[in-house]
C-alpha cells in the first residue's frame, strides 16, 4: 500500500525516523492511539471493533454447529476471513485489496495454528460426528496503516467477547450421535490468555520503527510482521511510565514466537533488527 508522495517528503520521512523523530511526534517504539469496543454485533457470537488512529476494523466470530464426515482429517482451528474493500482506501482498488486481505489472513491463519495459543480448541469438538466451526470476519472500514497490528489486536477482543453454546450431545441409532441445546442456554467462553498479538517492524532508512502511517509505509524499504503469544496465562503489560503507547513486555523467553514473515519490497538482513 503506498500514498503519493515526493522524494522530498520521503526523504523528510526517512531522516526524521532516522534521528528519532517521526512526522507526528512519537518515538521509533511508540503507537499511536488505540480504542477498542466490544460486543458491536448483536448477530454473532462475539465482535470487536478496534481504530488504531484512522485505521479501523470491525470484527465478528460466528460459530456454526457442522457434521462431519471423517473426524481423523477434520481441521479444527479458526477461519478467519479479510475484506479489504476499495471503500477502505482508493489504494485497494482492483486486486490490490483482494491480495492484502489474503496476506493479512494468511498471516493469522498461521499465528493462530496451534492448540498452544487456544487450548480450548479441543472444547469445540462435540462427538465424533459434530463439532463446532469457528470463523472469523476481519472488515477493514478504514486504512490509515499498520492493519495487521490492529487486526490481530481485534481478533483477540472478539474471541474473548466470544460465547458459545454448551450442548447436550447423545448416542443415536447405528453409531450416530445428536446434539440438542439445554433448556437454561448456557455458554461458555474460550481462554484467550495465550493468543498472539502482531508487531510489525519497519526499515525506514536505518531507523526500525512500530506503527507505521499511511505515508510512513510508502517510505517503508522491508517489514517483518513478528506474532508473538505468551508461554503463561500473564498478559502483556503496558507501563505507565513510558510514552503513551509505548508497550512493555517480559523476558524474550517468556513468549513463544506463533508467525514471522517478510513484507513488502526489498531485501532485509534478519542482523540489522537486533
Amino acid at each position: 500500500m503506498e500514498v503519493s508522495l515526493s522524494d522530498a517528503e520521503k526523504m523528510f520521512i526517512i531522516h526524521g525516523a532516522q534521528v528519532g523523530l517521526r512526522a507526528d511526534g512519537r518515538g521509533p517504539l511508540d503507537y499511536r492511539p488505540i480504542e477498542i469496543q466490544t460486543g458491536v454485533l448483536a448477530t454473532t457470537n462475539g465482535s470487536a471493533r478496534v481504530r488504531l488512529a484512522s485505521t479501523d476494523l470491525l470484527i465478528g466470530v460466528k460459530a456454526e454447529l457442522v457434521t462431519v464426515d471423517d473426524m481423523a482429517e477434520y481441521r479444527n482451528r479458526l477461519n478467519f476471513f479479510v475484506d479489504c474493500s476499495a471503500n477502505a482506501t482508493p489504494l485497494f482498488a482492483g486486486r490490490g485489496g483482494d491480495e492484502f486481505a489474503e496476506q493479512v489472513s494468511a498471516a493469522l491463519d498461521a499465528a493462530y495454528d496451534s492448540e498452544l495459543v487456544l487450548p480450548d480448541l479441543k472444547k469445540l469438538i462435540l462427538s465424533p460426528m459434530h463439532a463446532w466451526k469457528v470463523f472469523v470476519d476481519v472488515v477493514l472500514l478504514q486504512c490509515g496503516g499498520n492493519v495487521i497490528d490492529a487486526a490481530a489486536l481485534g481478533v483477540k477482543a472478539a474471541l474473548h467477547n466470544t460465547e458459545i453454546s454448551e450442548v447436550i450431545v447423545r448416542p443415536a441409532d447405528e453409531g450416530k450421535y445428536t446434539v440438542d441445546l439445554p433448556d437454561d442456554n448456557t455458554v461458555w467462553k474460550l481462554d484467550t490468555s495465550r493468543l498472539p498479538l502482531f508487531v510489525s517492524v519497519n526499515r525506514l532508512g536505518s531507523a526500525k520503527v512500530v506503527d507505521n502511517s499511511l505515508a510512513e509505509e510508502a517510505c517503508t524499504g522491508a517489514s517483518v510482521w513478528i506474532a508473538a503469544a505468551p508461554k503463561s496465562s500473564a498478559d502483556i503489560t503496558t507501563s505507565s511510565a513510558n510514552a503513551p503507547g509505548h508497550i512493555r513486555g517480559g523476558r524474550a523467553d517468556d513468549y513463544l514466537i506463533t508467525y514471522i514473515s517478510q513484507c513488502g519490497g526489498g531485501t532485509l538482513e534478519p542482523d540489522s533488527l537486533g
